[in-house]
Formats: structure tokens, C-alpha cells, sequence
């Protein structure tokens, strides 16, 4: 079952290399890691995606928690975030199919950041699901390179993570 983590943390070196080697310590295959500050300065927070069982996650949750740079690790249940990834894309560009990729990316209210002789470049900030539709629209086409940040997550509006008093 795959399982959406955040992990607050202190902005320290070598913190991110814990986190993943928690994982690693469980047989757990992470799937998207992203990483960045957050509000409070000198704290980051982690949104890893990882598919195991509650209670290899559980063992996982322990271990982190065992790292003295780590402030809170959640587990968000469906329904208790929101959740998009960031995708960029470039396409290979041939006159003919000028029309059809911007008809693409209007459907999926993508953007077009750069545009040369052979290439368009597209980006989305979006859910996984409508990410995955604009590569799979788009690769017929000629994707020639790709990157995506993989999940960023925050609790949703009505529940979620708490607030933690310090």
C-alpha cells in the first residue's frame, strides 16, 4: 500500500541521507522524495512516497524518529492532504504538430516556458493522475527529456497534521 510521509526536520547536512537510509534499513523502495525549507527558518520538510505494509511503515516511522534532526513524521491517510507534483517536459517540435501540442497543453492547463527551432518546453503543477495524462498525451509526440519533482504535500484545510507546540 503506497503511503504519503512528511517528515519536519532540521535544515542540517547529512539529514536527508538519514531519512532514506531509515528506508533502506526496512527493504522499503522510496518512489518520490522531495525536499525543501519551509515557513520557519532552518526547518525543511520532506514529503517521501514509499509502497510497503502498515507495519514495515510503522518499524520505518520508529526509525526516524530515532534521528535526533528529525522534528515530526506524519503518515497522511486519503483525504488528509493535498498533494501535486511538478512536471517539466520538452517535446520534440515539427511544424505539423505545433497545433496539436499547444491544443494538449491548454487541455491539461499547461504552460509553455521556452520554445526553440526543434523543441517546446511545458511545465504543470498538478495531482499525479493528470501528470501521468500529459506525459502519456505527449509521448507519442517525442518527449526528449523530462523531470518531475515527485510528490510535495501539505494536510488539508479541515485536518491533518497538527500544529506542534515547541
Amino acid at each position: 500500500m503506497k503511503h504519503t510521509l512528511s517528515c519536519l526536520a532540521y535544515n542540517k547536512p547529512g539529514v536527508l541521507a538519514k531519512v532514506a537510509s531509515s528506508f533502506a534499513q526496512e527493504n522499503i523502495n522510496i518512489y518520490s522524495l522531495a525536499a525543501g525549507e519551509v515557513e520557519e527558518e532552518g526547518k525543511s520538510r520532506m514529503t517521501i512516497v514509499v509502497d510497503a505494509d502498515n507495519l514495515t511503515i510503522e518499524r520505518a516511522e520508529k526509525r526516524l524518529k530515532e534521528i535526533d534532526d528529525i522534528i515530526k513524521v506524519y503518515d497522511f491517510q486519503e483525504g488528509d492532504f493535498i498533494a501535486m507534483e511538478l512536471l517539466i517536459v520538452k517535446i520534440k517540435v515539427r511544424n505539423e504538430y505545433i497545433p496539436q501540442i499547444l491544443q494538449i497543453a491548454e487541455l491539461f492547463n499547461a504552460q509553455v516556458i521556452a520554445v526553440s527551432d526543434v523543441s517546446m518546453v511545458l511545465t504543470l503543477a498538478s495531482e499525479e493522475k493528470r501528470i501521468n495524462g500529459l506525459v502519456k498525451m505527449l509521448s507519442p509526440l517525442g518527449i526528449i527529456e523530462m523531470c518531475r519533482s515527485g510528490k510535495l504535500a501539505v494536510s488539508a484545510a479541515d485536518g491533518g497534521e497538527k500544529k506542534d507546540e515547541e
